[in-house]
């Protein structure tokens, strides 16, 4: 499987504070982020009867 990367911008604060969360947690980052974008394909793919849609908008996710 070919991997790729999303890179985002976020303020240098929070950046700090999640990853003192993901070490209090004792997760890392990047697996956290990943099962969240997981999260979202698989609902949305519930959601839509299996339906791929190439759009997705904004949910409350937590």
């Amino acid at each position: 499987m070919h991997r790729s990367q999303i890179n985002i911008r976020i303020s240098k604060d929070l950046k700090e504070t999640f990853y003192a969360y993901c070490e209090k947690e004792n997760l890392q980052p990047s697996v956290l982020i990943r099962s969240w974008i997981e999260e979202v394909v698989q609902s949305d793919k519930e959601e839509n009867n299996n339906f791929e849609s190439k759009c997705f908008f904004l949910r409350k996710i937590i």
